[in-house]
């Protein structure tokens, strides 16, 4: 407190339908809430080859900035007075905006879910290096990137491709709307697949494949850099600091320690881990056939590193579920029923095996061509076993990329296996699931309570290092639930995950990728 006041940061967490802003005091709580949602367009594209997902980015600029205004007036009203020491933003990762030279967006921002550049990737595999492109970035060569968005816009949109002046995030535009400056994160940056992990520059042999010059792309700044002031409004003034990546900063948020792993399932699935170098998965001797780049590497801050990797079907796939056998109840309680009937169901679904990509696959596989299986349904067989088995898919896709991430020891020079992985999204307040991770991976897993952890990992950037330690010592005292047997699942969840692997594999042609080999430099 500082002449009778509060001092605050407000964490801005931009996401990909909804912004949340809310004031974090050096305490660690959070003394006021706001946000707004935009919309998400999404339909087939015109040419036939995948799908269009965009945003109007004045829109979500006008939401980001009235949860600031409406923040700012929560703060001005509280008894006593809140001084705000910074503004720092949480970013969606893989949006990209096209800007004119004078500052005028161009045409709708393409959002991770975007899947029309892969009518040219084949073209742009045949310029640039998968691997090479992979090894320096991080970033696999895949439609989410900006290199295939970039290379197909330029090939199906020449025109517009030539008129923009920047390429930058809908977090950095929202930057220069309140700032006036055109920058970036080094976190945001690590996401675009165009920034070398190593150097931390932009790659120039990327942007010279691609046409683009550094000067259509925004400086980068470090998490704790100062962008600007706020030229405007009730928050006039106060400094805005350029942040990172929302997926980053939610392990931040999440408590979560430097080598400790996050596992997420909110509507898809992810795998995040902090650590003090890059993770790569690459090529090696002993396994010179394994699919590389199953999993990404990217940024908190130049002094930190986030590998993981995602899943497309998490919650949506449950929600399929309870949609299809729990349609007579509302959805809360079919969702509560199905964990309950999981819960009755033996290890193994009694034979019952779910392939869950509906809507594809990113990692480890990165195949939108994937579609989902339920294979050796019999008579026996009713709703609790399919939600049994669907539980059970979620945790065997999400183990699939835990283990590239953290390898056994002697695997991945010098890393070694955490020892508990933190448990964060809707899923982690269920029981059973918690309980079928740990045993998945058999390793402890620990509930963290984790609401708006991308907005508070964004404010804890604006504060002391004591209030980060004070959030993580706080996440420590969460429940913990222990795997039921020593090491990797056994016995009929560890036949049960075979048998996934398998059905895969026969039916994909794809060799199964449980090993965790992976590499870091």
């Amino acid at each position: 407190m500082r002449g009778g006041s509060t001092e605050v940061v407000i964490g801005l967490d931009l996401g990909t339908t909804s912004v949340k802003a809310l004031a974090l005091s050096g305490g660690g709580e959070v003394l006021a809430r706001s946000g707004g949602g935009y919309a998400l367009h999404s339909g087939a594209a015109d040419s036939g080859t995948g799908a269009e997902a965009t945003q109007d980015a004045g829109e979500v600029v006008r939401a980001a900035l009235a949860a600031l205004e409406d923040l700012a007036a929560q703060l001005a009203g509280m008894k006593i007075p809140a001084t705000v020491r910074a503004i720092v933003p949480s970013a969606a990762m893989h949006s990209l905006v096209l800007v004119g030279h004078s500052g005028e967006v161009l045409a709708p921002a393409l959002t991770w879910a975007d899947t029309r550049p892969a009518e040219t990737l084949d073209s742009l595999h045949a310029v640039l290096d998968a691997e090479s492109s992979y090894a320096r970035t991080g970033c696999p060569l895949q439609t989410p990137y900006h290199p295939a968005r970039l290379w197909w816009l330029s090939r199906t949109r020449p025109e517009l491709f030539a008129q923009a002046a920047r390429f930058v995030s809908l977090t950095d535009l929202l930057l220069h709307r309140l700032t006036g400056e055109w920058t970036t994160s080094a976190g945001l940056a690590s996401t675009t697949g165009l920034w070398n992990l190593h150097t931390a520059e932009w790659d120039p042999q990327i942007l010279s494949v691609l046409g683009v010059s550094q000067t259509r792309l925004p400086a980068v700044l470090d998490a704790r850099e100062v962008v600007g002031a706020v030229l405007a409004g009730p928050l006039a003034g106060t400094p805005v600091l350029a942040g990172s990546s929302d997926g980053a900063l939610a392990n931040l948020g999440a408590g979560a320690l430097l080598g400790e792993t996050v596992v997420t399932v909110g509507t898809s699935g992810a795998v995040r881990r902090l650590s003090s170098g890059p993770h790569l998965d690459l090529h090696t001797s002993d396994s010179p056939a394994s699919s590389p780049a199953r999993t990404w590497s990217y940024r908190l801050d130049l002094s930190t590193h986030l590998s993981g990797g995602a899943i497309n079907n998490g919650g949506l796939l449950l929600d399929w579920v309870r949609g299809g056998w729990y349609s007579e109840l509302d959805a809360h309680e079919g969702f509560a029923r199905l964990l309950s009937d999981a819960a009755g169901v033996p290890a193994g679904a009694e034979g019952l095996t779910l392939l869950p990509y509906l809507t594809g696959e990113r990692s480890p596989y990165w195949r939108s061509d994937l579609s989902a299986t339920l294979h050796g349904l019999k008579l026996t067989h009713g709703r609790a076993q399919v939600a049994r088995a669907a539980l059970e898919a979620v945790a065997f896709s999400l183990a699939q990329v835990w283990e590239l991430v953290n390898p056994e020891p002697g695997e991945g020079a010098g890393l070694k296996r955490a020892g508990t992985v933190c448990s964060t999204g809707g899923l982690a307040a269920s029981p059973i699931w918690n309980s079928l991770l740990a045993d998945v991976l058999g390793v402890p897993v620990r509930v963290q309570d984790a609401a708006d952890a991308s907005a508070i990992g964004a404010a804890l950037l604006g504060h002391p290092a004591a209030v980060l330690q004070s959030i993580r010592q706080q996440a420590q005292t969460g429940a913990v639930f222990s795997p039921a047997g020593a090491g990797k699942a056994r016995g009929p969840l560890g036949e049960a995950r075979n048998r996934w692997q398998a059905l895969y594999a026969r039916l994909h042609g794809t060799p199964e990728t449980d090993s965790g080999r992976s590499v870091r430099h």
